[in-house]
């Protein structure tokens, strides 16, 4: 049986899955933290099991705890990067539904889908409680924003427990990396899950150390970052994990100096005035040139606009599902970039 006492959800509920039990607030005495980069997630060894707990990075003080002490057999994940973790340490048998399946790239997770085996909940079109239900999870892990928690707390009632994954607000690309041990803990495959995570992590230290050994001038191509929406210049605030990759990769980020971990929004003018140094364009959103005038037709006013333009767009799904797991591609990618000229890249195309 599982005992929950929680204000995060604002009542009880029963986990029909034994072997776990969910807390919120409980304050509990500290132990050997296994996660050594991220912020918001902690987990250590207990003599029959894993004690997990998450913290809340908007109330810090607020956390959510779960005692597993059995792998769980049938996961529900609401985010295509959550679809990524498990297949890094090959767990996709244990994904009973994700949130939409046209954003998966995992093939296996694809056929399992088309043969039925594993719910697409099309959530996108607002989440169904029947094909929810129909999956029989006995885990949902969601990502913490928008209106997903509103949607979930509808099935309260169905005796299914939700965990909230916030790799996504991490600072720095190791840390989002690291949330692979709580698919580990999870599936029961937590030694899989060191062992792949220690690699990632190997791989990306050595290739930002080569790069800083590498860097004898100290001039880097200057990067800009983000896209338009409606009159308003998205990107990433300079503490967000983008910023720390870009800064890792050997290239300087106009909005570097920028505080918050999120987004920044940007006027158009400031973008001409900041663009003047720009001679690198990253993630427009769209995969030609073409298709950025017919929809930004300002953007012929960019004077970053003749440079090159870099972007994920052909690799999307993949981008989506892997990047987060594999900080060393996207290091790969960015290195690439910055060095002018491409060979081989995971995710990034330049665009024509």
């Amino acid at each position: 049986m599982i005992r929950s006492r929680t204000s995060f959800f604002g009542l009880f509920f029963l986990l029909l899955c034994a072997g776990c039990v969910l807390e919120q607030d409980k304050k509990v005495p500290p132990k050997q933290n296994l996660c050594h980069y991220s912020k918001y997630l902690h987990i250590s060894k207990l003599t029959n099991g894993f004690d997990i707990q998450i913290s809340n990075p908007d109330f810090p003080m607020q956390k959510i705890r779960i005692v597993v002490t059995r792998p769980y057999q049938r996961i529900a994940l609401m985010s295509a990067t959550h679809v990524g973790m498990m297949a890094a340490i090959q767990q996709q048998a244990k994904i009973c539904a994700v949130s939409d399946a046209k954003y998966v790239h995992d093939p296996k997770v694809i056929g399992w889908v088309k043969k039925n085996k594993i719910q697409d909940l099309k959530a996108e079109l607002g989440l169904s409680a029947f094909k929810m239900l129909q999956s029989r999870p006995q885990i949902v892990v969601y990502s913490g924003f928008g209106n997903e928690k509103e949607q979930l707390k509808r099935l309260h009632s169905s005796k299914i427990v939700y965990i909230p994954n916030y790799e996504w607000r991490e600072k720095t690309p190791l840390a989002r990396a690291e949330w692979v041990l709580f698919f580990g803990v999870l599936s029961g495959e937590f030694e899989k899950a060191q062992g792949y995570f220690s690699d990632v992590e190997k791989k990306y230290l050595g290739l930002k150390k080569r790069i800083h050994n590498n860097d004898q001038c100290n001039q880097h191509k200057v990067l800009i970052s983000g896209n338009l929406y409606g009159d308003q210049w998205i990107a990433p605030a300079g503490q967000s994990f983008e910023a720390r990759l870009y800064r890792d990769a050997g290239l300087a980020y106009v909005f570097s100096a920028e505080k918050g971990t999120g987004s920044i929004f940007k006027s158009l003018a400031e973008i001409i005035r900041k663009g003047t140094v720009a001679n690198i364009w990253l993630n427009p959103g769209l995969s030609s040139r073409s298709k950025i005038l017919r929809q930004y037709p300002k953007a012929k006013f960019f004077p970053f606009f003749k440079q090159p333009i870099y972007c994920y767009t052909s690799n999307t799904n993949k981008y989506w599902e892997l990047a987060a797991v594999h900080p060393d591609w996207l290091l790969s990618d960015l290195n690439e970039i910055a060095m002018g000229k491409p060979k081989k890249m995971h995710f990034y195309a330049l665009l024509e």
